[in-house]
């Protein structure tokens, strides 16, 4: 079946976008047009409710709160126990604008979870009934460590208990890039099972770019992707879910759950019917706006444990008139699936990668859907593309959204409908923008001869495990797992670096690729592979294929305090892919150590 919203939700949604923008959208004072933008937000409620997806509703006080809790629904027929924010699959969407106040209250509703077993290993999963929240790609506070905004290398992580709840007041400066940005757990051990099972969501900065007329006049429509992984319950023979036992870890290559056991030094096979995977699932859901599209299952042909069983389900459809311009803004929020995007038979208008929109769209060819490659444009696994598209002018026909095939992971990955355009109604001929205000905070772009630092990181993997025997494989940055309470990298504000990110060949830990992702500021993509990208290309993360070198740059513009740089393959991350950093303030021409600095 395709995605159907009744008259009567549709209406409420857009009347509640409305009550959005009376109640100030849980932010500080409106601007002084007031009209015009309780307008834009009203349409923008609509084009949410056209495809599923509902806005954040502040309380009285002004705080938006995301509400962590399970859920049971039904997936393609599938009865699961998910976890999800305010009930929503995905979380509702939140909208703020640049220099406002963002006001997010995380509450805990998640039931205890048994982690006596765990040895203090903090690459072993553990503690999934505690969580924290990360607003990905933001460039705002440091906010995973106590209290937020630390620089102190020994803050610990924050870990908000089971009851409990934690404030995060979000200052989001006056030339903050508009775009798609979005939500979702970072507390290390229990990331991957709280975001693959639901716990994730959209946010939206607006800005310049929203008031260019062509931009203005197109409809608005965040697709957001993300993966369901599901086991068996252990003690409900109908009910699927995601909640292994402490120490439990999935064999992909087998199809059966071990418990490491430390005096012999050898995973023991069990009974039970899942546990922590960082392969495939016994089940798992691809959905847009929280509707299935496609189906995986483990395959038992242990030959081909790779290659999970695939299943086309029905796709989103998205009715578009000939000749209409509709922008698309899609966030790959799967845990670890690489996903190359076409768009049948139409040329796509790239805005914007990440947040960051160009100075002018990059129009990128129509390509056939039936082949591999990166696509019109390549979304690693946390990426976002923002998109124009032009509907063909003959109507009575059905485009695709398309993923590609792709074998650069783990896991093969099938090529997947994501959504249809439906191509009906009347003509219309809709302008297509020819230039759009550049992001101020990114720009002037560093030039070589500012570059402070340049530092190296290799991603890699070995298997069978030597530092974390329980999980049974090792994800390592410059062959260390991660540390909590370490800080290896430490950069002031103003400095700009240069990074190599590597993942090597088969024989130097290159297993598959792996998508780089650091917070608080973004970076330049300058080569990949030593192919030089166009200028231009800011980025909050980038897909480092096997057996190739990244540079980056980046400047680290305002905010001191501590962070992180990781793989956004989620298991990876929470199993050692990871490193922290700390960003100290500016150094001053009266500091006793700027003569001595060195690069």
């Amino acid at each position: 079946m395709t995605h159907d919203l009744s008259r009567r939700g549709f209406v409420a949604a857009a009347a509640a976008g409305v009550e959005l923008v009376r109640r100030g959208l849980a932010r500080g004072a409106m601007p002084d047009d007031d009209a015009a933008f309780a307008a834009s937000d009203a349409a923008f409620a609509e084009g949410l409710a056209s495809v599923g997806l509902q806005p954040a509703r502040p309380n009285a006080a002004g705080w938006i709160v995301l509400d962590a809790r399970f859920k049971e629904t039904t997936l393609a027929g599938t009865r699961a126990r998910v976890r999800a924010y305010c009930g929503t699959l995905p979380g509702p969407v939140i909208t703020v604008r640049q220099g406002e106040l963002l006001r997010i209250r995380l509450q805990n509703s998640l039931p205890h979870y048994d982690s006596s077993a765990w040895d203090g290993n903090m690459n072993v999963p553990h503690h999934l009934d505690q969580t924290n929240l990360h607003v990905h790609g933001m460039d705002v506070i440091p906010h995973l460590f106590q209290p937020l905004g630390t620089p102190n290398p020994l803050a610990p992580m924050i870990a908000v208990k089971p009851g409990g709840h934690q404030d995060y007041p979000f200052q989001v400066p006056n030339d903050h890039p508009p775009g798609l940005y979005w939500y979702h757990p970072h507390h290390h051990g229990s990331t991957v099972v709280q975001a693959v099972t639901g716990m994730a969501g959209a946010i939206i900065v607006r800005g310049p770019i929203d008031d260019v007329p062509e931009i203005k006049a197109a409809r608005d429509l965040p697709l957001v992707i993300q993966d369901i992984g599901l086991f068996p319950s252990e003690t409900d023979a109908t009910l699927w879910t995601y909640e292994p036992k402490q120490n439990a870890i999935w064999q992909t290559f087998g199809g059966y759950v071990t418990i490491y056991d430390p005096t012999t030094k050898q995973p023991v096979k069990t009974t039970l019917k899942g546990g922590f995977t960082t392969g495939d699932y016994a089940l798992r859901y691809f959905l847009i706006n929280g509707q299935p599209f496609f189906k995986e299952t483990h395959n038992p042909d242990p030959n081909k444990a790779q290659q999970p069983v695939g299943t086309q389900l029905a796709p989103l459809q998205i009715h578009m008139q000939p000749g209409e311009v509709v922008r698309f803004r899609m966030l790959n929020g799967n845990s670890d699936n690489l996903m190359p995007i076409v768009v049948e038979g139409h040329e796509m208008y790239l805005l914007a990668l990440d947040g960051n929109n160009f100075g002018a769209p990059r129009v990128i060819p129509s390509m056939p859907v039936d082949g591999t490659g990166n696509g019109q444009v390549l979304l690693a696994p946390s990426n976002r593309a923002e998109f124009l598209i032009k509907a063909n002018a003959t109507p009575g026909k059905t485009y695709r959204i398309m993923q590609l095939a792709q074998s650069q992971q783990f896991l093969q990955s099938e090529a997947k409908v994501i959504a249809e355009i439906v191509v009906a109604g009347a003509s219309k001929d809709m302008a297509l923008p020819k230039a759009l205000p550049l992001p101020k905070r990114n720009y002037p772009l560093i030039q070589p001869g500012e570059i402070k630092r340049r530092r190296r990181f290799q991603f890699s993997g070995i298997f069978p495990g030597v530092v974390n025997p329980v999980v049974g494989i090792d994800f390592l940055v410059n062959n260390m797992q991660y540390d909590e309470f370490a800080a290896p990298n430490v950069t002031r504000v103003g400095d700009a670096e240069e990074w190599h990110i590597v993942v090597g060949d088969m024989n130097h830990g290159g297993t598959e690729g792996h998508p780089f992702h650091i917070h608080v500021n973004n970076f330049e993509v300058i080569s990949i592979g030593g192919v030089a990208q166009p200028p231009g290309t800011l980025q909050d993360a980038v897909w480092v294929p096997e057996n190739t070198e990244v540079v980056i740059r980046m400047r680290f513009l305002q905010w001191t305090g501590k962070s992180v740089f990781h793989c956004h393959i989620l298991p990876h991350e929470d199993t050692g892919m990871m490193q922290n950093f700390v960003i100290l303030p500016r150094l001053t021409a009266a500091d006793p150590h700027a003569a001595s600095r060195h690069t």
